[in-house]
């Protein structure tokens, strides 16, 4: 078979086990998934994160991938106001959680909190002490992330 070939067997065999309810069709494309991806970690293991941290979508309500938060973050404008690493470091400090299963990952938090900052942040200054910033930030991001309704959605905000 050429490539075109095989990409249109393989779709018409994904589109047939994602329409139907056969579980057994599940667990082969589960099967071979495993195949690719211990054939990936061995010998693609950059290509293999970045389609675990795809899979890991599954898990969360709002989620960003680390290269999709990256890219945000680097078109902010007014520019972010922490890198990745400072941001860590001052979560740690004031002993946030990074994530909530099921609501967000750490990459979502991250961006929201940059996100709130650049659009908001100097608003948030005439209103709350530079100690205490962070600190609203960080809950005005939970709200958004958390957001009871399931209205916000920090894909859909993004264009992502």
């Amino acid at each position: 078979m050429t490539q075109d070939e095989m990409r249109k067997e393989y779709y018409a065999l994904y589109n047939m086990m994602a329409n139907s309810n056969n579980i057994a069709y599940m667990h082969v494309f589960g099967q071979v998934q495993k195949e690719v991806m211990e054939w990936a970690i061995a010998n693609k293991p950059d290509l293999a994160q970045d389609w675990l941290d795809k899979l890991e979508s599954i898990k969360w309500k709002n989620y960003l991938t680390p290269k999709e938060a990256q890219k945000i973050i680097d078109n902010m404008n007014p520019k972010a106001p922490w890198t990745k690493e400072q941001w860590k470091s001052a979560m740690e400090h004031e002993e946030y959680d990074l994530e909530d299963e099921p609501h967000y990952n750490a990459c979502a938090l991250y961006v929201a909190m940059c996100m709130i900052m650049s659009d908001s942040g100097n608003t948030l200054k005439k209103y709350v002490s530079e100690e205490n910033l962070f600190d609203a930030v960080y809950e005005l991001a939970v709200d958004k992330l958390t957001d009871k309704d399931g209205v916000f959605s920090i894909r859909r905000y993004f264009s992502l």
